[in-house]
Protein backbone atom coordinates (compact mmCIF):
# COMPACT_ATOMS: atom_id res chain seq x y z
CA UNK A 1 0.00 0.00 0.00
CA UNK A 2 1.33 3.52 -0.77
CA UNK A 3 1.65 6.04 1.73
CA UNK A 4 -0.31 8.45 1.96
CA UNK A 5 1.63 11.12 3.91
CA UNK A 6 2.18 14.39 2.59
CA UNK A 7 6.09 14.38 3.47
CA UNK A 8 6.02 10.54 1.64
CA UNK A 9 7.77 12.17 -1.18
CA UNK A 10 10.09 14.66 0.18
CA UNK A 11 13.76 14.50 -0.43
CA UNK A 12 12.58 12.17 -4.11
CA UNK A 13 14.15 13.17 -7.32
CA UNK A 14 12.77 13.62 -9.58
CA UNK A 15 13.60 13.04 -14.11
CA UNK A 16 17.47 13.35 -12.06
CA UNK A 17 17.22 16.87 -11.86
CA UNK A 18 14.10 17.95 -9.46
CA UNK A 19 14.71 17.40 -5.66
CA UNK A 20 11.35 17.96 -3.44
CA UNK A 21 12.01 19.75 -0.33
CA UNK A 22 8.84 20.95 1.03
CA UNK A 23 5.11 19.88 0.93
CA UNK A 24 3.39 23.25 1.07
CA UNK A 25 -0.44 22.02 0.01
CA UNK A 26 -2.92 19.30 -0.49
CA UNK A 27 -5.65 19.43 -2.86
CA UNK A 28 -8.63 17.39 -3.74
CA UNK A 29 -6.37 15.37 -6.52
CA UNK A 30 -3.17 15.64 -5.90
CA UNK A 31 -0.45 16.85 -3.18
CA UNK A 32 1.97 20.17 -3.61
CA UNK A 33 5.15 21.01 -3.06
CA UNK A 34 8.60 22.90 -3.78
CA UNK A 35 11.37 21.48 -5.42
CA UNK A 36 15.06 23.12 -6.58
CA UNK A 37 16.77 22.15 -9.67
CA UNK A 38 20.03 20.58 -8.59
CA UNK A 39 21.34 20.52 -12.08
CA UNK A 40 21.46 24.75 -12.22
CA UNK A 41 24.67 26.10 -11.23
CA UNK A 42 25.47 28.26 -7.86
CA UNK A 43 25.06 28.01 -4.15
CA UNK A 44 21.14 29.19 -4.83
CA UNK A 45 18.93 26.89 -6.67
CA UNK A 46 15.68 27.62 -8.35
CA UNK A 47 12.69 26.29 -7.24
CA UNK A 48 9.69 24.54 -8.71
CA UNK A 49 6.27 23.67 -7.97
CA UNK A 50 5.38 19.79 -8.68
CA UNK A 51 2.22 18.43 -8.35
CA UNK A 52 1.42 14.92 -7.13
CA UNK A 53 -1.59 12.64 -8.00
CA UNK A 54 -2.53 11.68 -4.04
CA UNK A 55 -1.67 8.11 -3.20
CA UNK A 56 -5.05 7.33 -2.52
CA UNK A 57 -6.27 7.89 -5.66
CA UNK A 58 -3.53 5.93 -7.68
CA UNK A 59 -6.59 3.63 -8.39
CA UNK A 60 -9.62 6.17 -9.20
CA UNK A 61 -9.12 6.25 -13.24
CA UNK A 62 -11.67 9.22 -13.48
CA UNK A 63 -9.09 11.49 -11.55
CA UNK A 64 -6.71 9.99 -13.17
CA UNK A 65 -7.40 11.03 -16.45
CA UNK A 66 -8.09 14.30 -14.86
CA UNK A 67 -4.90 14.93 -13.93
CA UNK A 68 -3.62 13.66 -17.90
CA UNK A 69 -6.11 16.13 -19.25
CA UNK A 70 -4.56 18.61 -16.84
CA UNK A 71 -1.01 17.98 -18.40
CA UNK A 72 -2.22 17.71 -21.66
CA UNK A 73 -4.08 20.79 -22.15
CA UNK A 74 -1.68 23.26 -19.90
CA UNK A 75 1.39 21.94 -22.60
CA UNK A 76 -0.10 22.95 -25.42
CA UNK A 77 -0.54 27.08 -23.69
CA UNK A 78 2.62 28.85 -23.74
CA UNK A 79 1.40 32.34 -22.70
CA UNK A 80 2.42 34.48 -19.96
CA UNK A 81 -1.22 33.99 -18.22
CA UNK A 82 -1.07 30.95 -18.09
CA UNK A 83 0.90 28.53 -15.51
CA UNK A 84 4.23 27.33 -17.15
CA UNK A 85 4.54 23.12 -16.76
CA UNK A 86 8.34 22.25 -17.63
CA UNK A 87 8.28 18.93 -17.38
CA UNK A 88 6.08 15.39 -16.11
CA UNK A 89 6.56 11.86 -16.01
CA UNK A 90 5.56 9.07 -13.31
CA UNK A 91 6.87 7.41 -10.18
CA UNK A 92 8.36 4.59 -9.44
CA UNK A 93 4.94 3.78 -7.63
CA UNK A 94 2.67 4.54 -10.86
CA UNK A 95 2.43 8.47 -9.62
CA UNK A 96 1.93 10.50 -12.29
CA UNK A 97 3.16 14.51 -11.33
CA UNK A 98 3.85 17.39 -13.03
CA UNK A 99 6.76 20.08 -12.65
CA UNK A 100 5.50 23.99 -13.30
CA UNK A 101 6.58 27.54 -12.00
CA UNK A 102 6.27 28.30 -8.75
CA UNK A 103 4.25 31.23 -7.85
CA UNK A 104 3.72 33.26 -5.42
CA UNK A 105 0.61 34.72 -4.33
CA UNK A 106 -3.16 34.27 -3.53
CA UNK A 107 -5.94 32.43 -5.84
CA UNK A 108 -8.73 34.81 -6.51
CA UNK A 109 -11.09 33.16 -4.42
CA UNK A 110 -8.94 33.76 -1.02
CA UNK A 111 -8.25 36.86 -2.48
CA UNK A 112 -12.16 37.51 -2.34
CA UNK A 113 -12.59 35.51 0.83
CA UNK A 114 -10.25 38.57 2.42
CA UNK A 115 -11.99 41.83 0.45
CA UNK A 116 -15.47 40.36 -0.15
CA UNK A 117 -15.06 42.63 -3.60
CA UNK A 118 -12.64 44.68 -5.37
CA UNK A 119 -12.46 47.71 -6.79
CA UNK A 120 -14.02 47.72 -10.13
CA UNK A 121 -10.06 49.19 -11.48
CA UNK A 122 -8.61 46.21 -9.79
CA UNK A 123 -11.03 43.83 -11.10
CA UNK A 124 -11.22 45.32 -14.80
CA UNK A 125 -7.19 44.51 -14.70
CA UNK A 126 -7.69 40.82 -13.75
CA UNK A 127 -10.33 40.04 -15.84
CA UNK A 128 -8.23 41.22 -18.56
CA UNK A 129 -5.30 39.19 -17.74
CA UNK A 130 -7.97 36.11 -17.40
CA UNK A 131 -9.40 36.78 -20.87
CA UNK A 132 -5.58 37.08 -22.42
CA UNK A 133 -5.27 33.50 -21.09
CA UNK A 134 -8.08 32.21 -22.13
CA UNK A 135 -7.33 33.33 -25.40
CA UNK A 136 -4.06 31.86 -25.46
CA UNK A 137 -5.91 28.26 -24.71
CA UNK A 138 -8.56 28.66 -27.07
CA UNK A 139 -5.86 29.47 -29.93
CA UNK A 140 -4.14 26.20 -29.07
CA UNK A 141 -7.55 24.33 -28.68
CA UNK A 142 -8.00 24.33 -25.26
CA UNK A 143 -11.46 25.50 -23.64
CA UNK A 144 -10.77 25.09 -19.82
CA UNK A 145 -14.73 24.73 -18.72
CA UNK A 146 -14.25 25.32 -15.21
CA UNK A 147 -12.80 29.07 -14.79
CA UNK A 148 -13.88 30.23 -11.50
CA UNK A 149 -12.09 32.29 -8.78
CA UNK A 150 -9.76 28.92 -7.50
CA UNK A 151 -8.42 28.26 -10.72
CA UNK A 152 -7.09 32.39 -11.21
CA UNK A 153 -3.84 33.00 -9.35
CA UNK A 154 -2.45 36.76 -8.70
CA UNK A 155 1.28 36.58 -8.59
CA UNK A 156 2.84 39.85 -6.88
CA UNK A 157 5.03 40.43 -9.32
CA UNK A 158 8.71 42.34 -8.00
CA UNK A 159 7.15 46.15 -9.80
CA UNK A 160 4.04 45.88 -7.44
CA UNK A 161 1.84 45.14 -10.26
CA UNK A 162 -0.47 41.80 -9.94
CA UNK A 163 0.01 39.35 -12.56
CA UNK A 164 -2.88 36.66 -13.53
CA UNK A 165 -2.46 32.99 -13.84
CA UNK A 166 -5.08 30.29 -15.01
CA UNK A 167 -4.20 26.79 -13.81
CA UNK A 168 -6.54 23.46 -13.68
CA UNK A 169 -7.79 22.68 -16.79
CA UNK A 170 -8.33 19.60 -15.54
CA UNK A 171 -11.66 19.30 -17.25
CA UNK A 172 -10.58 21.02 -20.53
CA UNK A 173 -11.80 20.67 -24.09
CA UNK A 174 -9.35 19.77 -26.30
CA UNK A 175 -10.51 20.13 -29.87
CA UNK A 176 -7.86 17.40 -31.32
CA UNK A 177 -8.64 15.44 -28.80
CA UNK A 178 -11.78 15.96 -26.73
CA UNK A 179 -11.53 12.56 -24.45
CA UNK A 180 -15.23 12.34 -23.62
CA UNK A 181 -14.79 8.60 -23.18
CA UNK A 182 -12.80 7.39 -20.25
CA UNK A 183 -12.91 4.58 -18.64
CA UNK A 184 -13.44 6.79 -15.42
CA UNK A 185 -16.04 8.81 -16.59
CA UNK A 186 -14.07 12.05 -16.31
CA UNK A 187 -16.50 14.22 -18.76
CA UNK A 188 -19.39 12.43 -21.16
CA UNK A 189 -21.00 13.76 -23.90
CA UNK A 190 -24.19 15.35 -22.59
CA UNK A 191 -23.24 15.69 -19.07
CA UNK A 192 -22.27 18.74 -16.96
CA UNK A 193 -18.64 19.61 -17.02
CA UNK A 194 -17.60 22.60 -14.17
CA UNK A 195 -18.98 24.44 -11.53
CA UNK A 196 -22.93 25.24 -11.40
CA UNK A 197 -21.92 28.91 -9.77
CA UNK A 198 -20.10 29.40 -13.14
CA UNK A 199 -21.51 27.15 -15.47
CA UNK A 200 -22.90 28.52 -19.11
CA UNK A 201 -26.51 27.83 -20.00
CA UNK A 202 -25.44 25.67 -22.65
CA UNK A 203 -22.44 23.98 -20.82
CA UNK A 204 -25.01 23.23 -18.22
CA UNK A 205 -26.95 20.96 -20.34
CA UNK A 206 -23.80 19.15 -21.61
CA UNK A 207 -23.09 21.24 -24.76
CA UNK A 208 -19.33 20.86 -24.67
CA UNK A 209 -16.43 22.54 -26.41
CA UNK A 210 -17.10 25.90 -27.26
CA UNK A 211 -15.01 28.93 -26.13
CA UNK A 212 -17.74 30.91 -25.57
CA UNK A 213 -18.68 28.90 -22.66
CA UNK A 214 -15.80 30.42 -21.37
CA UNK A 215 -16.66 33.70 -22.01
CA UNK A 216 -19.59 33.53 -19.98
CA UNK A 217 -17.51 32.22 -16.83
CA UNK A 218 -14.96 34.93 -17.24
CA UNK A 219 -18.20 36.80 -17.05
CA UNK A 220 -19.60 35.66 -13.73
CA UNK A 221 -15.74 35.81 -12.53
CA UNK A 222 -15.91 39.58 -13.26
CA UNK A 223 -19.35 39.86 -11.69
CA UNK A 224 -18.32 38.38 -8.18
CA UNK A 225 -15.62 40.57 -7.92
CA UNK A 226 -17.05 43.76 -8.48
CA UNK A 227 -20.18 42.60 -6.43
CA UNK A 228 -18.99 39.87 -3.69
CA UNK A 229 -20.87 36.88 -4.88
CA UNK A 230 -21.90 35.27 -8.26
CA UNK A 231 -25.52 36.73 -9.63
CA UNK A 232 -26.91 32.95 -8.70
CA UNK A 233 -26.05 30.54 -5.94
CA UNK A 234 -28.07 27.67 -4.57
CA UNK A 235 -28.62 23.78 -5.23
CA UNK A 236 -27.26 22.63 -8.49
CA UNK A 237 -30.46 22.39 -10.00
CA UNK A 238 -31.49 25.35 -8.82
CA UNK A 239 -28.53 27.46 -9.82
CA UNK A 240 -28.71 25.95 -13.41
CA UNK A 241 -31.80 26.61 -13.96
CA UNK A 242 -31.26 30.11 -13.28
CA UNK A 243 -28.53 30.30 -15.64
CA UNK A 244 -31.48 29.80 -18.43
CA UNK A 245 -34.17 31.68 -17.16
CA UNK A 246 -33.25 34.21 -14.91
CA UNK A 247 -31.19 37.59 -15.50
CA UNK A 248 -28.51 38.53 -12.93
CA UNK A 249 -29.46 41.29 -10.19
CA UNK A 250 -28.07 44.54 -11.57
CA UNK A 251 -24.35 45.56 -10.88
CA UNK A 252 -24.31 48.67 -8.25
CA UNK A 253 -20.28 49.35 -8.73
CA UNK A 254 -18.44 50.41 -11.80
CA UNK A 255 -18.99 52.30 -14.89
CA UNK A 256 -22.06 51.80 -16.63
CA UNK A 257 -19.40 50.77 -19.91
CA UNK A 258 -18.33 48.02 -17.86
CA UNK A 259 -21.91 47.07 -16.53
CA UNK A 260 -22.81 46.78 -20.32
CA UNK A 261 -19.49 44.56 -20.92
CA UNK A 262 -20.37 42.04 -18.06
CA UNK A 263 -24.06 42.15 -19.69
CA UNK A 264 -23.00 40.92 -22.67
CA UNK A 265 -21.01 38.16 -21.65
CA UNK A 266 -23.84 36.59 -19.83
CA UNK A 267 -26.05 36.77 -22.57
CA UNK A 268 -28.30 33.46 -22.23
CA UNK A 269 -27.85 33.29 -26.45
CA UNK A 270 -24.36 32.19 -26.69
CA UNK A 271 -23.79 33.88 -30.14
CA UNK A 272 -24.97 36.99 -28.29
CA UNK A 273 -21.52 37.46 -26.32
CA UNK A 274 -17.88 38.53 -27.47
CA UNK A 275 -17.03 36.45 -30.34
CA UNK A 276 -13.44 35.96 -28.80
CA UNK A 277 -11.85 36.64 -25.39
CA UNK A 278 -9.64 39.12 -27.00
CA UNK A 279 -12.72 40.87 -27.94
CA UNK A 280 -13.97 41.09 -24.32
CA UNK A 281 -10.06 42.64 -23.35
CA UNK A 282 -10.57 45.30 -26.05
CA UNK A 283 -14.11 45.91 -24.49
CA UNK A 284 -13.23 45.89 -21.05
CA UNK A 285 -9.73 47.80 -21.76
CA UNK A 286 -12.13 51.10 -23.28
CA UNK A 287 -14.01 51.25 -20.50
CA UNK A 288 -13.17 54.35 -17.93
CA UNK A 289 -11.49 51.52 -15.58
CA UNK A 290 -9.65 50.47 -18.40
CA UNK A 291 -8.45 53.21 -19.48
CA UNK A 292 -7.68 54.22 -16.24
CA UNK A 293 -5.22 50.98 -15.89
CA UNK A 294 -3.24 52.04 -19.06
CA UNK A 295 0.25 50.84 -19.06
CA UNK A 296 -0.75 48.92 -15.08
CA UNK A 297 -1.74 46.50 -17.04
CA UNK A 298 0.42 43.40 -16.36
Amino acid sequence: MLDASPDAFVGALLDERYRIVQHIATGGVGQLYVAEDVRARGRVKPCFAVKVLRPEHVENGMLRARFAREIQATTRIHDPHVLAMHHHGELPDGLPYFVAELLEGLDLADTLDLSKCLAPLRAVGIAIGIAKGLAAAHAAGVVHRDLKPENVFLVHAADGREHVKLLDFGFAWIDDDPGEVFSGRLTLSQTAVGTPEYMSPEQAFGDVGRPSADIYALGIVLYEMLSGAPPFEGPRDVVTQKHVRQEPPQLVRGSNELGDVVHKALSKDSSRRYVSALEMAEALRTTPEGRALGALIA
